[in-house]
């Protein structure tokens, strides 16, 4: 698990300078795609900048930079202003036949302050976006799906960053989320009802290089996951201060970035 605190985030380049991680976040830009995550934010008003017009707030949990796009967490006055409504919204940015740029949006009201377990995927043959939540003690999935009448505007060069949509100082909306992320996925696939709950009854248990490389059990256990076409996916267990694990076995290890370092 990492905490955010809402200054800086966490980055997978979309490539690798030295060539050597195997499979990159790239790739996404060319098939499905699935984004992972479990979350547990803060939603006091009065421990969060409000980033939106100075009248709400959004986070970015897991998302692309650019014109930003992912798993977002929101904070918005309800129409009255006596209470303040949570929302967990997918995002994708798309260009119409007819030459126009668009959004679309799907979102979940949040009920409860423990965990939420969140899936964004995109099926690239059906043009179909998906968003499914779970908050914690909720037995089933919240789903909701939009069909998009157009292409993905083009995210290459695009990286993923975790706990914010862009940390880079050059850019004037980093949204950065405050709170709690215990896992993370990234796979070139649209995952099954089956391989989505796989995903989440089994990331608590990665845990250790030693292990990693010692137990052929662990290893089987790691590379089950193969069938899914994982880019990257960790529980953050595994770490130093810099850098968490990446059980892909593609060597997207996750690497906390603060804007004031500069240009990655």
């Amino acid at each position: 698990m990492i905490t955010l605190d809402g200054k800086h985030g966490w980055v997978i380049s979309y490539t690798n300078k030295h060539n050597i991680s195997g499979k990159v976040v790239e790739e996404i830009n060319n098939g499905d795609w699935t984004f992972c995550t479990s979350i547990k934010p803060e939603w006091d008003v009065d421990k969060l900048t409000l980033n939106i017009n100075d009248q709400g707030y959004r986070g970015g949990v897991l998302c692309r930079n650019g014109m930003h796009s992912g798993i977002f967490n929101v904070l918005w006055p309800s129409d009255d202003g006596k209470e303040w409504l949570r929302f967990i919204k997918g995002e994708i940015w798309y260009d119409t036949p007819e030459g126009e740029t668009k959004i679309a949006v799907l979102e979940t009201r949040v009920g409860g302050g423990g965990w939420i377990d969140i899936m964004l995927s995109y099926n690239r043959k059906e043009k179909t976006l998906v968003l499914e939540t779970r908050e914690e003690l909720q037995e089933n999935w919240n789903t909701q799906g939009v069909k998009i009448d157009g292409e993905i505007i083009d995210y290459s060069g695009s990286h993923v960053w975790i706990g914010c949509a862009n940390a880079f100082a050059s850019c004037p909306e980093p949204q950065f989320y405050q709170g709690h992320i215990r896992c993370l996925g990234v796979f070139n696939s649209v995952l099954t009802e089956e391989y989505r709950d796989k995903f989440y009854k089994e990331y608590k248990d990665f845990r250790g290089i030693a292990k990693y490389f010692r137990g052929h059990a662990h290893k089987r256990q790691v590379y089950n996951f193969e069938a899914m076409k994982p880019l990257a996916f960790t529980n953050f267990k595994t770490s130093t201060p810099y850098k968490a694990f990446d059980f892909s076995g593609n060597g997207n290890h996750p690497i906390i970035y603060k804007r004031e370092w500069g240009v990655y």
